[in-house]
């Protein structure tokens, strides 16, 4: 039986297609990217550990997205962490820590951070680091009273979301808003007052810093 012309097209179309769909699944695959996220030091005279846990909780539901970022589970983390040590059998600790746990948990990235209360107050501190470009960047809260830390932890993931991996989320747009309707509350305001607002404070949000290289 002779292959029409009709015939020869279509599975010259079919195969072209075929290749196309597993091209882009690959490609798709090699995207995703994975975070480590290291136990927060703990700057307090009280037992924090209850915080320290909830917030590697929080961090890990809210960076986690499907398709695009994958979180190191907490108990490979501990796992890996206690078999990290110098030479001499002590702890790992600052740059040396986050290229090993990188390095060991294949990580793109690596998020570290710290937490300290004092009279009352909590202090948010956290660092990305984006192993393959060398650099990091850093985010910053504040929360007067401990019922308004798991605002500022997700204020911090919705940032986070956003600079490393443009990831937009309800908490983030709501933050935008925010930061429009502080704008619009200056521009109201007259312009000598407006004049006073330290530069790009108007365009970065709370915490923000620049990119900075690693090593």
């Amino acid at each position: 039986m002779k292959t029409t012309t009709h015939q020869r097209f279509f599975w010259t179309a079919l195969v072209l297609v075929l290749s196309l769909t597993a091209t882009l699944q690959t490609a798709g695959a090699t995207q995703i990217k994975t975070m480590a996220i290291l136990p927060f030091t703990v700057n307090s005279a009280e037992d924090l550990s209850h915080v320290q846990k909830g917030i590697f909780n929080m961090l890990y539901s809210r960076l986690s997205w499907q398709d695009h970022v994958t979180v190191v589970p907490k108990t490979q983390i501990q796992t890996d962490l206690s078999s990290l040590k110098t030479g001499t059998g002590q702890q790992l600790t600052g740059n040396q820590l986050v290229t090993k746990i990188a390095a060991t948990t294949n990580s793109d990235y690596v998020l570290t951070g710290s937490i300290t209360k004092l009279a009352g107050s909590f202090s948010i501190d956290t660092q990305v680091y984006d192993i393959q470009n060398k650099r990091f960047m850093t985010f910053f809260e504040q929360s007067k009273v401990p019922d308004d830390l798991i605002d500022k932890v997700d204020r911090i993931s919705a940032t986070i979301n956003k600079e490393a991996f443009n990831r937009s989320t309800v908490t983030y747009d709501q933050m935008e808003r925010e930061k429009q309707a502080y704008i619009n509350k200056l521009k109201r305001q007259n312009p000598e007052h407006l004049m006073k607002v330290p530069a790009g404070q108007q365009d970065q949000g709370p915490g923000w810093k620049v990119w900075k290289y690693l090593f």
